[in-house]
């Protein structure tokens, strides 16, 4: 499905004031992040940034900032400090937290992350707790409807399958070579896929070597795309925030559509057993982010989960919940404490592999 993958984005960004050690934490960093690329440049270049850093913990540094921000008008110029600021802007805080670094980069080049400063706010108070509870409301998809579930049920089967919308193929399914015959355009296959009242007929058609051949996309990665395309930011069905969940396997990602952090969750989920409301306390990434990649492994049999998603999957066709909430406020039991120790410094596990090799480079043990 190589033509259908989306490409990865590239995001230019622009670092002022920075000191040799936080210059090459960033330069790491950003040379092992694989779902967005992003590219360091100069002023001296050409292009035009995307998003601008300005370490702001000097009186140089917040005039360097007050200039950036005049000549560069339509482009995010955060400050990056260990105070909070003393004027309202994008914001990254100091020291590099390295399991929020890139959500908040993603929010902060979409025009997010805004320190606002009002009259409750002390200039030199400390960065805001990252740490304190957050809450937000999900709603569900049944993976079993529309286009996606008709891609699902041939797949399982023995038949060659094509599945019509409105008279038309969609695409033609080859359970015995496991490929997928696309007949529209990546576009069309998308916009078809989030439609969860899609009037879908699934018709099995004669064996033809040609159309085989043709087929280039497996069925594995179609799924997959089709899934995130499908899920939109939703929990698939019947999963809740109290279902735990871990991964069977390690996806081959190389060959997968990008979904943003699925590197750090499949690490994670490979290692460890969670629900929803743990994850989203260990680990604060971004909620749509979470849920597509739960969507995505699930439709594709990575994702395992305990006797109680079993026994609820029987009953799918009576949901009635389309929404939750879910809250990273959650006791510390036993599940959570594993969670916490699998992605924290301990003396088995003492430092991530990023953090080890930042450590190695800049000089220190």
């Amino acid at each position: 499905m190589d033509n259908l993958l989306p490409k990865i984005k590239t995001v230019r960004v622009m670092l002022q004031g920075m000191g040799e050690q936080q210059d090459a934490v960033f330069r790491m960093a950003f040379k092992m992040h694989h779902t967005t690329h992003y590219e360091i440049i100069t002023r001296e270049s050409a292009e035009q940034p995307d998003l601008v850093l300005v370490d702001t913990d000097s009186e140089a540094g917040l005039a360097s900032w007050r200039e950036l921000k005049a000549a560069y008008p339509g482009v995010p110029v955060a400050m990056f400090a260990g105070k909070t600021p003393s004027e309202t802007s994008p914001y990254l805080a100091k020291p590099i937290k390295f399991d929020t670094l890139f959500p908040v980069l993603r929010s902060l080049s979409q025009g997010g992350h805004i320190f606002e400063v009002s009259e409750n706010t002390e200039s030199a108070g400390e960065a805001p707790d990252s740490r304190a509870p957050r809450k937000t409301t999900i709603r569900r998809f049944s993976p079993r409807r529309g286009l996606l579930g008709a891609l699902k049920a041939a797949s399982h089967g023995h038949q060659d399958i094509a599945v019509l919308h409105e008279g038309r193929p969609v695409l033609i399914v080859f359970p015995s070579i496991q490929r997928v015959l696309l007949t529209v355009s990546a576009a069309e296959l998308e916009r078809l896929s989030k439609d969860d009242h899609l009037a879908v007929v699934s018709k099995i058609v004669p064996d033809n070597p040609i159309w085989k051949e043709k087929a280039k996309v497996t069925i594995m990665s179609c799924l997959w795309q089709m899934a995130i395309w499908t899920a939109q930011g939703r929990l698939v069905y019947p999963m809740t925030p109290q279902t735990v969940f871990t991964l069977k396997r390690w996806p081959n990602l190389t060959r997968l559509a990008p979904v943003p952090e699925s590197m750090r969750l499949s690490a994670f989920l490979t290692k460890t057993s969670v629900n929803l409301n743990v994850l989203y306390k260990v680990m604060p990434l971004e909620m749509p982010d979470i849920l597509n990649y739960l969507a995505a492994t699930s439709v594709t049999g990575f994702l395992a989960t305990d006797d109680e998603y079993a026994a609820a999957q029987a009953k799918a066709e009576n949901a009635t919940a389309d929404s939750m909430n879910v809250s990273s406020d959650v006791p510390d039991d036993q599940m959570a404490k594993e969670a916490q120790k699998a992605v924290s410094p301990s003396a088995e596990q003492p430092r991530s592999l990023l953090q080890r090799l930042m450590r190695k480079l800049l000089g220190k043990r």
